[in-house]
């Protein structure tokens, strides 16, 4: 260890130790609570019924529940999204999902840039992490188009984002907060349509818009998803 470490070190323990005591309790938190957060996250109606159960307090409660489920990956963020909808609305429901999983990656990230490999074996196996590097290693800008497509596991990507020291912080963020918007704009108002047994001409718009605009994206990248998922290739972590 070189002089100007220890010395930081030594300057910024209290701040250490505290982020590792925290980093410690949510683990054990995630550890602990993650078989009960599987059988809340089954479906919108368990969602529902838990959310509910904390009263005026519900819309923290789904916050928490959103931030909580990017830690322990891979939990069915859709039907959490498709919940919240339905719990709260299109508006306000797009809103507690996107600010919860962006606050949430966002933990996840600073965790694992902190932490590093060992916290993230806690919650993914190994192969997922191989073949989610190999996407790191393709560059950010096919990290942002699977960030904005509605089907691979992106909590795990959070994950192994956190793990590349090529991507800053202040990239991932502005990444994100782009990418997210479509996707949690577009389950919050089927889960809002799903609760009044209804389909507004808004939804049917934005639900055209999307299915276009992920099909166009996964017919101009197949090429490259197709290398990526249909392929075991293993590449080095510490890129």
């Amino acid at each position: 260890m070189s002089w100007f470490k220890a010395g930081y070190i030594k300057q910024h323990k209290a701040a250490l130790a505290a982020s590792a005591a925290a980093a410690f309790f949510l683990v054990w938190l995630a550890l602990y609570f993650g078989g009960e957060l599987s059988a809340i996250v089954g479906s919108p109606e368990t969602v529902r019924e838990w959310v509910l159960g904390f009263g005026a307090y519900a819309p923290l409660a789904f916050f928490g529940l959103q931030v909580v489920q990017v830690l322990v990956a891979p939990l069915n963020d859709s039907v959490i999204n498709f919940a919240g909808g339905y719990l709260f609305g299109p508006w306000f429901g797009f809103a507690i999902n996107y600010a919860g999983w962006i606050a949430g990656a966002c933990v996840v990230f600073f965790l694992t840039r902190a932490v590093g490999i060992p916290f993230v074996r806690t919650f993914i196996r190994e192969e997922k992490i191989e073949q989610y590097n190999r996407i790191v290693a393709q560059g950010q800008y096919l990290i942002f188009v699977l960030f904005l497509l509605p089907g691979p596991p992106d909590d795990i990507l959070v994950y192994v984002a956190g793990l590349s020291r090529s991507i800053r912080f202040r990239t991932f963020l502005w990444m994100i907060i782009v990418s997210k918007v479509p996707g949690k704009l577009v389950t919050s108002f089927a889960g809002s349509d799903a609760s009044r047994l209804a389909v507004s001409a808004f939804s049917v718009v934005l639900y055209a818009v999307f299915a276009a605009g992920s099909l166009a994206v996964v017919i101009w990248h197949r090429s490259e998803l197709f290398q990526l998922f249909g392929s075991r290739g293993k590449r080095d972590l510490s890129k």
